[in-house]
């Protein structure tokens, strides 16, 4: 870095003028250069994240965002009251809420909050390394390197993580008042630090590290460690202790945290070593990235002696910072930082099934910016510039090519879990996740396979059986299936989820009482789970107890608006009158969360056509089948309203193409048969009925039109058959009386003929009455 050259005054001793000093402010050029070196900076880190604009919702984003009903609405109440997914992270719960009044379920909204998230720690992270060492070019390297490195496209890419952005960002906010307030010791920098700090601490429990990330920097700051120090931090502390105990709480009510003699204490000091030298090393070669590190060995197994190699190389790097004091406190306030801010997800408490995590190293990966910072610096000052752009401009190509390409896996949950078993062929999480993504999207055998893995991996893998269950289930192995989801409950009798799904087998096998009790265990566990209250909906209905059905389905919409098959099913049992008028309301609201679900607009159609709104149901239908040609009814019940509409040569199209994709749908023949009747293709007509029959014998409905077919070709003697049919299958109905009556009448058969015409008649039918009378009395 160049030094900046003195112009020196001669001033003369008879001169009396007073010289007046004053603060040397930035001239033009010196407020340039960092302004235009940060926005490069920007731009570099935007190009590198550009991919991500093309991901979906991965992992955790299900629950996080996609199926959480915390989020559907602001209510504060819940959201600072309630634990998400084994976390007390109310400000990232609020933010999300936020984002899903703007954005709903578009994914690129949520991505361009966390990209701007991550540029605006970009710009604390140069302005608190500004304010540390007093060097901007210092601070540049260091906020480069944290926003191209590859090891932070898991916070920024993955929404889910949205809480790690949060948190450092008022972590930085509330370090850098804290770095103000020792300049100048004004109480309000002290209490906006402590402020932020707090912010940081409900945007994500890891802020915990902050204080002593403070006492750090009062020793790197050459302050005294003394009682007026630690008092000082005695009420960031106390945050710290209160939000730990918290996050342990959490962490607890979510059975994240194992057991902790799952491994011994031996080999978890050596898991927080490898993990700590691991993380250093990536923060320098970012290579062989992973979304998920797996334990080395499973439990009771002994350690390679290679692992052991990790405690020594800590004890060898310890030996090294205490060397280093006595040349320069950069180094231990560097390692110290990454240390301390790493310290508690280093697996000595263990949480989930992972030793390590990329999203980890996000905070603690400042301390190492903040020494490559000082290291280029020294190397351009001693070395010569050009060997240092050298090393910057190769840090940035390879940083950001492997930040580019990294974040492309991060594309879709079958690319992130691929990813995932590649580097990990034994990694059971792996197969578990994307065999759930596989049954998400029905390729069921790709599901099962991986599934199969998971379990071979770990037989107790509670997970995998009951995903496996719910794959068994519908292929209708149902008591495979149940086999394998009582395990998963045996395993985990807690587990939501696996109960809800042993109900659906148990429904299934019709053994109701226990499915009642699955779902009502299911639902005491999480009361806002809205597929529970969905699927005992689903078992009141199948029971016809529709009063108790329609409060669950009505439930299920409270926790989840929009939720498309509780509305289906509601409006199958509210179909009429003011019904169908609020029927159509929830579809309207449906469709506008669901916008491409062609069940939403065939269902809605079917209201339409319910209130005679013909054609707004032929609107809907075209919707429907724009979105899904393959659906027969559709066209089936399009067909119906061109019928209605007096267009037979459309019916007569839909008609076709229904029976094209559903050569079993009976009604299609039917509405067909009707179109060919009357047009007096009587052969075809009657083909079609008997086709129909053939399909469903129980209709009644074909067994009356084929009656006034066979009436029209006086085969009154079928008529009576067709006609009786009619009244066995659909009770009391005046004009089966009537026309069994008719063709009664026809075949001579004057008293029997009678008795029929005066049921009809009692029907208050007029044709019945006229005909009685005049044949009868």
């Amino acid at each position: 870095m160049a030094k900046k050259k003195r112009s020196e005054k001669h001033i003369h001793a008879h001169h009396t003028t007073e010289i007046k000093r004053t603060h040397k402010s930035f001239s033009l050029k010196d407020v340039e250069f960092p302004v235009l070196a940060v926005g490069f900076i920007l731009l570099i880190t935007l190009i590198a994240y550009l991919p991500i604009f093309k991901a979906g919702f991965v992992w955790d984003d299900t629950t996080y965002i996609q199926n959480n009903e915390l989020i559907r609405t602001i209510n504060l109440g819940d959201i600072f009251s309630k634990y998400e997914m084994g976390n007390y992270h109310p400000f990232t719960m609020l933010a999300f809420a936020i984002e899903y009044q703007v954005f709903g379920l578009n994914e690129t909204g949520y991505h361009i909050i966390n990209l701007l998230l991550h540029l605006v720690n970009v710009l604390l992270v140069y302005y608190s390394i500004f304010l540390l060492s007093n060097k901007s070019n210092v601070a540049l390297i260091a906020a480069l390197l944290f926003g191209i490195h590859p090891l932070h496209t898991e916070s920024v890419a993955w929404i889910s993580e949205l809480k790690d952005l949060l948190y450092t960002c008022f972590f930085l906010g509330a370090y850098i008042f804290y770095l103000k307030y020792l300049d100048g010791k004004q109480n309000k920098f002290y209490l906006l630090a402590l402020l932020l700090f707090l912010f940081s601490l409900l945007s994500k429990a890891m802020a915990v590290s902050l204080p002593v990330v403070l006492l750090l920097t009062d020793y790197f700051k050459g302050r005294k460690l003394d009682l007026k120090t630690w008092i000082e931090k005695s009420p960031f502390f106390l945050l710290s202790i209160i939000f730990g105990v918290v996050a342990v709480l959490a962490q607890q009510s979510s059975e994240a945290i194992q057991d902790i003699s799952i491994y011994s204490i031996p080999q978890r000091i050596t898991f927080a070593c490898y993990g700590f030298i691991t993380y250093l090393w990536k923060s320098c070669l970012p290579i062989y990235q992973s979304a998920f590190y797996p334990y080395p060995i499973k439990s009771g197994e002994n350690l390679s002696i290679q692992f052991y190699v990790y405690p020594l190389l800590v004890l060898v790097l310890t030996a090294f910072l205490i060397y280093s004091r006595r040349y320069t406190k950069k180094i231990i306030f560097g390692i110290g930082f990454f240390a301390v801010t790493v310290f508690l997800v280093l697996q000595l408490l263990p949480v989930g099934d992972a030793v390590m995590a990329d999203r980890y190293s996000y905070v603690p990966s400042i301390g190492i910016f903040y020494l490559a910072g000082e290291g280029l610096y020294w190397v351009w000052n001693k070395k010569g510039k050009i060997l240092a752009i050298s090393l910057i401009s190769i840090l940035t190509v390879f940083f950001s090519a492997l930040t580019y390409k990294r974040n492309s896996v991060w594309n879709n949950g079958t690319t992130l879990w691929s990813d995932v078993i590649k580097k990990f062929p034994d990694a059971f999480i792996g197969y578990n996740n994307r065999g759930g993504i596989y049954l998400g999207e029905k390729k069921y055998e790709l599901a099962l396979a991986d599934l199969n893995k998971a379990i071979q991996l770990r037989p107790d893998y509670a997970e995998a059986l009951s995903n496996r269950g719910v794959i068994l289930s519908d292929q209708k192995k149902l008591n495979e299936g149940l086999n394998d989801l009582n395990k998963a409950i045996a395993l985990r009798p807690n587990y939501a989820e696996a109960l809800n799904n042993r109900g659906l087998i148990l429904m299934e096998l019709s053994k109701h009482t226990e499915a009642l009790n699955d779902f009502n265990k299911a639902i005491g566990l999480r009361p806002t789970y809205a597929e529970a209250y969905y699927n005992r909906g689903l078992l009141f209905m199948n029971q016809n107890k529709n009063e108790q059905a329609v409060k669950d389905y009505d439930k299920a919409l409270e926790l989840r608006p929009g939720y498309s098959e509780a509305i289906i099913n509601r409006s199958i049992i509210l179909n009429s009158g003011a019904d169908a008028e609020k029927n159509l309301a929830d579809y309207n609201k449906a469709i506008e969360a669901n916008p491409n679900d062609p069940r939403l607009y065939y269902n809605r159609g079917l209201a339409m056509m319910s209130l005679s709104r013909t054609t707004e149901a032929i609107l809907d239908f075209n919707k429907s089948i724009e979105l899904n040609p393959d659906y027969a009814n559709v066209y089936l019940n399009r067909g119906n309203v061109f019928v209605s509409e007096k267009n037979p040569a459309a019916a007569l199209n839909d008609f076709a193409k229904a029976i094209e994709l559903n050569p079993k749908l009976a009604e299609a023949y039917l509405g067909r048969a009707n179109i060919s009747r009357d047009g007096n293709k009587n052969d075809d007509a009657l083909k079609d009925y008997n086709k129909a029959i053939e399909l469903n014998p129980s209709l009644p409905n074909i067994y009356y039109n084929r009656g006034i077919l066979l009436i029209k070709e006086k085969k009154f003697e079928e008529v009576i058959d067709d006609f009786s049919k009619v009244l066995e299958l659909k009770g009391d109905s005046a004009m089966g009386y009537y026309n069994r009556g008719m063709a009664k009448f026809f075949l001579n058969r004057k008293e029997v003929a009678c008795q029929d015409l005066k049921i009809a008649a009692n029907f208050g039918m007029q044709a019945a009455i006229d005909a009685y009378k005049q044949f009868c009395q």
